[in-house]
């Protein structure tokens, strides 16, 4: 029977229904009160209906219920970041990031409540470390295999996507054994692969240096793959665009409309 109720109440969800989802999941949960989910479904019904209070009532209950599961406290910290308590939607969204390090979401929303409160060299800095937890999402997804599509270069008006591919392949070496150093191509030789096609849709090779070391050699494919990775996924674009009001409200305004353009060339 709950699942019954829980099922219809997240088919009226999908076409925000949330008046007709809120009963049958307050049915659910008067009849097991330990369904964590119930309560957080419920929680997000009461805030796309504007009643913040029952928002954070059932969304605390969901998180006493579920302490590991970071979309909740996600959206505890929105309930309260719309009450204007900035405290508890920082203290909710940190929770998030402890719980998941890669949740770019959450560094967006935390970085908003910063800047919300003025504290903008720590909304700059989080909204960066959302770029980054993006790119970490991107590069450990990657399988690194022959047959994977092949991309080409595209020219591109920003070069801060570059900067980010270059900090998720440090990042994959970091975690990697037995890798001594990182490289890349120079232009000739991306161009020549890219014309060849020599080593198909590999990502990166492993190649031995003068000192018999290993070395990973991160190749074309990768960094256009990582590209249009950005391009296909809004969160890229938000919080370059996030970003760049921070930068203006700074005072670095050419910094800032490198944000913007690229913001917008990125937008899907």
């Amino acid at each position: 029977m709950n699942q019954a109720l829980i099922d219809q109440a997240i088919e009226y969800m999908k076409r925000q229904r949330f008046g007709e989802a809120l009963p049958l999941l307050r049915r659910a949960i008067d009849q097991d009160p330990s369904l964590w989910n119930a309560w957080y479904m419920a929680g997000q019904c009461c805030r796309f209906l504007e009643d913040l209070d029952g928002a954070i009532e059932h969304l605390s209950r969901a998180a006493e219920l579920k302490k590991d599961e970071a979309p909740i406290f996600l959206a505890l910290g929105i309930a309260f970041q719309l009450r204007a308590q900035w405290g508890q939607a920082i203290e909710s969204f940190r929770r998030a990031i402890e719980i998941d390090p890669d949740y770019e979401l959450a560094y967006n929303s935390l970085a908003l409540t910063q800047k919300k409160q003025g504290d903008l060299d720590e909304a700059f800095h989080n909204y960066d470390a959302g770029a980054k937890a993006l790119a970490r999402q991107i590069v450990k997804a990657m399988r690194n295999n022959r047959n994977s599509p092949i991309l080409k270069h595209r020219e591109t008006v920003g070069t801060l996507w570059a900067e980010y591919a270059t900090y998720a392949a440090l990042y994959l070496v970091s975690t990697a054994d037995g890798i001594s150093d990182i490289a890349w191509p120079t232009g000739a030789q991306a161009l020549e692969e890219e014309r060849t096609e020599k080593h198909a849709g590999l990502y990166w090779t492993d190649v031995p240096n003068d000192k018999r070391e290993t070395v990973r050699l991160f190749l074309p494919n990768y960094f256009n793959t990582f590209r249009e990775s950005l391009r296909r996924d809004i969160a890229y674009s938000n919080l370059l665009g996030n970003r760049g009001t921070v930068l203006e409200l700074l005072g670095h305004l050419d910094e800032a409309r490198q944000h913007f353009d690229e913001a917008t060339e990125f937008r899907p």
